[in-house]
């Protein structure tokens, strides 16, 4: 990945400080929720049985509020602190954006022209910031992508090793995981700065070629340069999910990580119609996102919707509550299935807070996954 400035030892002790916050949060104060909670339930009483009364029960206690704050401000100060960082390179590091490689392996296709759609704008028109409370959303800040690397990567609990430069073991195991298929040409929607469409053009080097697209040109930017520096031939190409442009039938394999809950339940119809239309008959399509609702007991369900408030998350609850295999297969999908990632995550990966054996872990990604019909 492009090598960013080292922050001053001020700067570092801010990033170690701030991964101690959500650290100390998650393991102290969401596991005195959980333990309120299995005291909390009367004798004689049965305990909540949907996220609706669990929620009732956990929602107004000062713990409860006290660490939703403490994430919620987490987040702010993690972005705060990893634009500051890079304040006194912005014209080395946009320069660096700017420069494109005298023979590149792959390529980037920006399109000046795309009006971003209402759907991926209207929050931050509202001052309520695009995805995951990033001042300007993904689109607002040239450099956008060297910010993410160090919050992303401080949001993760490791910005010293970065983020795209240490892909998790779990985003490589999914991009592998597809049925044995000849897989020519895979698309990653909503591939933001590249992190699975890497791990797919690493899982599939003879593949004739691997897209990832988003909406945002800045993102692309850094995409494209991290791709490059790590030897992978990709093309990056700025579109709208909703509308691509692409022939009916133009891939093999589909694929998208943790893009699903960033839509509104419309937008996502219209996606989920948009890749039934490019997947080529026999073809398959995959997404790795966090485990629906219904799959949790119901005082995990709601706190792993703790970062609607912690982090800006729009639409988790919509999503995780709705039932997607159902959404697959009314769009024409057939042999719809789900579950975990059968993979063991490391620690501090995830955005969803909850505890297992007494131990602070985040929860495994779910894959949907799903075939489109032969013709």
């Amino acid at each position: 990945m492009p090598e960013l400035p080292a922050p001053t030892q001020e700067q570092a002790a801010h990033f170690d400080y701030l991964e101690g916050l959500r650290g100390y949060n998650y393991t102290v104060h969401v596991k005195g929720i959980l333990n309120a909670y299995e005291r909390g339930t009367p004798s004689g009483k049965s305990a909540p049985a949907t996220m609706l009364e669990a929620a009732e029960v956990i929602a107004p206690t000062a713990l409860y509020q006290f660490a939703a704050a403490t994430q919620h401000q987490a987040q702010k100060m993690g972005w705060a602190s990893a634009r500051r960082s890079l304040e006194a390179h912005t014209d080395h590091l946009a320069g660096l954006l700017e420069e494109m490689p005298v023979e590149p392996i792959g390529r980037l296709v920006l399109d000046p022209a795309l009006e971003l759609p209402e759907y991926y704008t209207a929050r931050d028109s509202e001052g309520l910031d695009d995805i995951h409370l990033v001042p300007g959303g993904y689109w607002g800040d040239p450099l956008v992508g060297p910010v993410y690397e160090r919050g992303g990567a401080l949001y993760r609990m490791a910005w010293r090793t970065g983020y795209t430069g240490s892909p998790p073991g779990a985003l490589v195991a999914f991009a592998g995981g597809a049925p044995r298929g000849d897989y020519q040409r895979i698309l990653d929607i909503g591939c933001s700065f590249g992190g699975l469409t890497m791990a797919l053009r690493t899982a599939y080097p003879d593949a004739e070629e691997v897209v990832g697209i988003d909406i945002s040109a800045a993102a692309l930017r850094w995409a494209h340069l991290t791709a490059e520096e790590r030897g992978l031939a990709i093309a990056f190409e700025q579109r709208d999910a909703t509308a691509t442009g692409y022939p009916d039938g133009s891939f093999d394999l589909i694929s998208g990580f943790l893009l699903l809950h960033e839509l509104g339940a419309e937008t996502l119809d219209v996606v989920m119609a948009e890749a039934y239309r490019l997947l080529r008959p026999g073809g398959h399509i995959r997404f790795l996102d966090m485990p629906p609702y219904a799959e949790l007991p119901p005082e995990r369900a709601f706190l792993q919707s703790f970062d609607c408030q912690g982090n800006g998350e729009a639409f988790w609850d919509a999503f995780l509550s709705r039932d997607f295999k159902s959404l697959l297969r009314e769009t024409g999908f057939v042999n719809v299935s789900d579950g975990p990632l059968d993979y063991d995550e490391p620690n501090y990966w995830g955005t969803a807070a909850l505890l297992r054996t007494g131990e602070f872990r985040t929860e495994n990604r779910w894959v949907s996954e799903a075939d489109k019909p032969d013709a």
